[in-house]
């Protein structure tokens, strides 16, 4: 009753009503209806491309082609429509899946049967999905719950499961830690094989992380090969009933293939990823091609072999090739380069260069001398250049959406800013057309971790923007691109200096990386920032020119602050939007600090800091917290733990700058709030979340101070991936924007479309409010 009443109090009192102002003339999207309209149109923000394709897999006639992603689902090409379509959605999934937090990542496996275009399996959640229907619906089979991660240090092996070339009800999935299992009727019954490599599995608690069985059927299908790292290669003459080593033990031989392929004259040829070797399997011995004329030692990624001819092809992960055109004798250098496809993101132009991630490739069942690489972003392919068998990368990644969205900021009278791993900050002036670039450099493997905006100076933005690969990479002096624009995300500038945290090195270019960021709202210049591994927050007053330690009273040097890991989708610093200099910090107790816990304050910009509020503001809060300030009105806050679990995951709000907070038990495990312009007539910023309320999972919407909900998606577009940041147009009423854990983004906004369940192959979803 007094959350209901204090909110009653707030949304009559008004407090200053956010400024609107015209939506940018350059902005292209579709018109929202009314505020009256009756449903909420949903449509992917065209990005295209960005992850890893960790598999790919075809049928003999090359009817049916999909590819496995390490983030979030899988994806088939839809030759009538041009582009790739996400499998794992409403659509296609058994209806008991229909749960957020449950098929949220990556595919472990997907194959199609090669005698059967229709029949595609894949291994994801434990357990092991068929459909008969080219993918429009997937049934879980009967595969007693396994262990494997999509997105392992060794998502790049493979095939983890395969099926026989001649019968589509055989298929043999092989896992890091349950052994390798075997099916003949299509998964409706398992059995685990004790005597392939691994033995009958070695239980999850396994110390060592290790690859899965990666398991080949021999183009006959008489054969089947699998190997389990450490444990060697071992065959099977019965269709996998049983399995005898290839070799003893003493001979030499392969530890770790990541991959493998049969030639024409029935010799296998594997690349072996810890070894830095080719192996060949010929008249019953291994023989290792390393030191063949035109081989140097390499993380080998992959191996094809060419049916037309039988040319072999091995490339290192960055794409390096190299090609042998007489069984392994000698090898000669592959030119290689990358353009992008008609129709594909403009973006992917970063691709062509030296480095060229690479994953599984294999030769095209139907198309002579065609190679399909599963890369670094996205799907690519080439037909081999004759006589010298050089290659050009073609990209076709249109319709695959696998950025992983770490922010998306929506200020006022600007253009939205889309922000994701690996591949930097995406400036939107059509949500439904390509990116032509990213900033704040178009350098590979450049995160843009969060956003802020102030209103004291429309277009200026700041952002951490780093470089995941910290063991790498920083030769160019832009490891970190921290810094700000001035003009609405189309430059950027570095921040003129990084600040030392306590506990690191000055030779350290990422001793001030990814965390949390915020500028205030009266003075550009005033930006704070707190980064991640728990390191000091920092202040500058000069726009980075020169930075203060941000000191909390108590603390424990050196890790002070509250950022622990830089995966995690978290926002714990931000600037109120209407007072001057004014921050909020909350902290977690990290640490050696659990005495520092609670939200801190300061209004002189950072050089003095107070706690206004003493401990965990929500319980479990240390991870993927969100700390949201509502645009225009002074001191009002909203936090959320981000977590789903049987505890209190209530959100939380607070308007009195964070000394007292209000919990709204309706509203349970929120991922995200966001705040944009208010409906026709009302005084308070439209309040969306994604989570529960009363019980019910969706897409929320709020028009009166959080006094009452109606859904406006639940999953949208068939995404049953994880939303993990959002942001609300300021100048369009009713405009949502939501960033995905592994596919993008998505906008949604009022409209009068004709509301129905998404359905196989749509692009979009108009769904109804409030069902």
């Amino acid at each position: 009753m007094l959350s209901a009443l204090v909110l009653a109090l707030l949304a009559l009192a008004g407090d200053q009503s956010v400024v609107s102002q015209d939506v940018p003339a350059r902005l292209v999207a579709p018109p929202v209806a009314e505020a009256t309209a009756p449903a909420y149109a949903w449509r992917p923000v065209a990005i295209g491309g960005g992850g890893f394709i960790t598999g790919y897999s075809a049928d003999a006639r090359g009817q049916t082609r999909i590819v496995r992603t390490d983030v979030y689902g899988a994806y088939l090409w839809l030759p009538e429509k041009n582009r790739w379509l996400q499998l794992v959605t409403t659509a296609s999934m058994p209806s008991e899946d229909h749960k957020p937090m449950t098929l949220n990542e990556g595919v472990y496996e997907a194959v199609v049967a090669p005698s059967d275009p229709d029949r595609i399996y894949m291994a994801l959640h434990g357990g092991v999905y068929r459909s008969s229907d080219r993918g429009r619906r997937f049934i879980r089979t009967s595969l007693p719950p396994v262990t494997f991660d999509a997105n392992s240090p060794f998502r790049h092996y493979g095939p983890f499961m395969s099926v026989s070339p001649r019968d589509p009800d055989l298929v043999l999935l092989g896992t890091p830690n349950d052994g390798l299992w075997r099916s003949e009727n299509g998964g409706r019954d398992w059995t685990r094989i004790a005597t392939a490599p691994g033995g009958i599995g070695r239980g999850s608690a396994a110390v060592k992380p290790r690859p899965g069985v990666v398991v080949w059927f021999s183009p006959d299908g008489e054969q089947v090969w699998a190997m389990s790292a450490g444990d060697g290669v071992a065959r099977s003459l019965d269709g996998g009933r049983s399995f005898r080593p290839l070799v003893l033990a003493r001979d030499a031989q392969p530890t770790s293939l990541r991959h493998g392929a049969f030639g024409r004259d029935g010799a296998f040829y594997g690349v072996d990823h810890e070894q830095k070797k080719i192996w060949k399997f010929s008249e019953g011995t291994w023989e290792d091609l390393t030191g063949a004329p035109g081989v140097k030692p390499a993380p080998f990624g992959g191996v094809a072999v060419n049916p037309a001819d039988g040319s072999i092809y091995v490339f290192d992960e960055g794409g390096h090739a190299i090609r042998s055109a007489d069984g392994g004798r000698r090898w000669g250098p592959v030119l290689t380069g990358a353009r992008v496809g008609k129709g594909d993101p403009p973006w992917l132009h970063v691709a062509d260069q030296g480095y060229f991630a690479t994953g599984q490739v294999m030769f095209d069942p139907v198309v002579p001398g065609r190679l399909w690489n599963a890369a670094g972003t996205g799907v690519y392919f080439a037909d081999v250049a004759w006589p010298l068998g050089n290659i050009v990368w073609e990209s076709q990644a249109r319709g695959i959406e696998e950025l992983v969205a770490n922010d998306v900021s929506a200020a006022p009278g600007q253009l939205p800013l889309f922000a994701a791993w690996d591949f930097g900050i995406h400036r939107r002036d059509d949500l439904e057309r390509f990116s032509t670039g990213y900033g704040p450099k178009e350098r590979v493997l450049i995160a843009a971790q969060q956003l802020d905006w102030t209103p004291a100076q429309p277009g200026f933005f700041v952002t951490n923007a780093s470089d995941t690969r910290t063991g790498c990479c920083s030769e160019d002096g832009d490891a970190v691109l921290a810094g700000y624009s001035e003009d609405g995300g189309k430059t950027w500038s570095k921040f003129a200096t990084l600040p030392q945290p306590p506990g690191t090195v000055p030779a350290d270019p990422w001793r001030m990386a990814f965390g949390s960021i915020a500028v205030a709202a009266d003075d550009a210049r005033n930006i704070v920032w707190a980064p991640t591994h728990n390191r000091s927050p920092f202040y500058t007053i000069d726009m980075g020119r020169t930075w203060r330690r941000v000191v909390l009273p108590g603390e424990r040097l050196p890790n002070t602050g509250s950022h622990a890991d830089y995966y995690f989708h978290r926002k714990t610093l931000a600037a109120d939007k209407v007072l001057a200099r004014t921050f909020y910090l909350a902290h977690s107790g990290d640490g050696a600090n659990p005495g520092l816990a609670g939200l801190w304050v300061t209004h002189d910009g950072g050089a003095d800091w107070s706690r206004v509020y003493r401990g965990e503001i929500a319980p479990a809060s240390r991870y993927s917290a969100k700390l949201r300030v509502v645009p225009g009105h002074a001191g009002h806050l909203f936090f959320t733990s981000g977590v789903s679990h049987p505890g209190d995951t209530a959100l939380r709000r607070s308007v009195d700058g964070g000394r007292t907070w209000i919990v709204l038990r309706r509203v349970q495990a929120v991922h995200d709030i966001a705040f944009g312009k208010a409906a026709p007539g009302g005084g308070y910023p439209a309040i969306y979340v994604t989570g529960r309320i009363d019980g019910r999972y969706g897409v929320w919407r709020s028009v009166d101070n959080a006094m009452n909900w109606v859904r406006i998606g639940e999953f949208p577009v068939g995404a049953l991936d994880e939303v993990v940041a959002m942001d609300a147009d300021k100048d369009v009423f009713g405009r949502v924007y939501l960033g995905f854990k592994g596919s993008g983004w998505r906008f949604g906004q009022p409209s009068v479309c004709k509301p129905g369940p998404y359905t196989f192959g749509d692009d979009r979803e108009c769904y109804f409010l409030g069902s």
